[in-house]
């Protein structure tokens, strides 16, 4: 195939994320719409991509997080009150959702913390207005024995650290990389790392994390990428 179609065929991946620029996703879709082959490699993935969050087994919260969660929700819905903040609530790779009144958000978490189960998230500490651990959501369909955890420290989560075990080897000539997202969109956080023994493996995240959505992780060329050209094997949500 043409040099061309393997440029595009490399941004499936980055377009299922809703990580091209617009101009790019637009050009992709027109390439789509005659390329079978692309079609075909968006459909699985994006078959992938749904049931990433079916591939975690669920997490039991733990006691002070109803405390931690209610205070959250009525400090934002006052930050809101008197800022007039703008503030959107998207978990990476699903769609947006409206928001919610302070009432409805508060009934909505106590309704969470009732089913004792947290579907795609797992937060394994929320250390309130100081640093906090949360739990990544591991693809174990790639990484069956996978898990990782992100220590978030407090202020703007600048200097934050990524903890991996069970992860399998990115490759010969591949690394994993870390991107963090922002309105929607995957940045890289400029870490990069492999792993050893036992799929062991961190990450210092040299920018601050105040506004950002989610840390994900995903294998890439030796060097890093600009974007990513695949679904991560793990995300951490962040807000």
């Amino acid at each position: 195939m043409s040099r061309g179609h393997e440029e595009y065929e490399e941004n499936v991946g980055a377009y299922l994320l809703g990580a091209l620029p617009e101009l790019e996703a637009e050009v992709f879709e027109k390439h789509l719409a005659a390329c079978a082959s692309c079609r075909h490699e968006l459909d699985e993935l994006r078959v992938a991509s749904e049931a990433l969050p079916r591939a975690v087994e669920p997490v039991v919260p733990p006691p002070e997080l109803k405390e931690s969660l209610m205070a959250t929700v009525w400090a934002e819905s006052e930050g809101r009150q008197e800022a007039k903040a703008r503030r959107r609530w998207a978990p990476p790779f699903l769609g947006r959702l409206p928001q919610l009144s302070p009432a409805f958000a508060a009934v909505a978490a106590v309704c969470v913390l009732a089913i004792g189960v947290a579907v795609g998230i797992g937060v394994s500490n929320i250390g309130g207005g100081g640093s906090k651990t949360v739990a990544a959501l591991v693809d174990h369909a790639r990484a069956p024995s996978g898990s990782a955890s992100l220590h978030v420290p407090s202020g703007d989560g600048k200097g934050a650290l990524l903890t991996v075990q069970g992860l399998p080897e990115p490759g010969a000539g591949r690394v994993y990389e870390v991107w963090v997202q922002r309105d929607g969109m995957l940045q890289p956080a400029g870490a990069l790392f492999s792993v050893g023994s036992g799929g062991t493996g961190s990450a210092g995240i040299p920018g601050a994390l105040k506004g950002a959505q989610a840390v994900a992780v995903t294998a890439e060329r030796d060097g890093g990428t600009l974007k990513p050209t695949q679904m991560p094997v793990l995300t951490v949500k962040l807000s």
